[in-house]
């Protein structure tokens, strides 16, 4: 990433995280925002405690908590779980690139892609968030009517 600033940024859920904290860092370290983030289904806190998560995690398809967990307590080596490179949503988000973000209502990672929607225009960063009933984590990624139209979206603004 660091090489391709100026280039668009893709990532799926753990890469879609790290995405986002990728560019916390680089504006944290000096560096220059990608020109956009699309970050589909996006890892944004490897605590995953929300009592919305417990509910969401009975009905989704592809991800447990205890899996989540302790992928994120392996990730941050060192770092506290909550540390911003390792939970991005913990982060600041002003001077950060714009975002397009793919989420759906099976995945329980969705309401921390709320929380990251009110966050990033809070601090004014401009943000696309397409949240799709009953899709499953990585939808925009499946071979489906919905992934296709969310890749077709994704397509329109890389081309951009």
């Amino acid at each position: 990433m660091l090489g391709g600033v100026d280039e668009k940024k893709r990532a799926l859920s753990a890469g879609a995280g790290l995405g986002l904290a990728a560019a916390q860092w680089l504006r944290d370290s000096g560096y220059r925002q990608p020109n956009g983030l699309v970050l589909i289904s996006p890892g944004l806190n490897a605590s995953v405690s929300r009592a919305e998560q417990m509910a969401i995690a009975a009905r989704d398809p592809v991800q447990d908590i205890p899996g989540i967990i302790e992928a994120g307590r392996l990730f941050a080596g060192d770092l506290d779980v909550s540390h911003p490179y390792v939970s991005p949503l913990n982060g600041d988000f002003r001077g950060l690139a714009p975002m397009i973000v793919f989420s759906g209502t099976l995945d329980l990672l969705y309401p921390d892609s709320i929380d990251l929607a009110a966050k990033a225009r809070a601090a004014g960063v401009p943000i696309d968030l397409h949240l799709r009933r009953g899709q499953p984590h990585n939808y925009a990624a499946m071979p489906t009517p919905e992934g296709r139209q969310a890749r077709a979206i994704i397509l329109r603004v890389v081309a951009q």
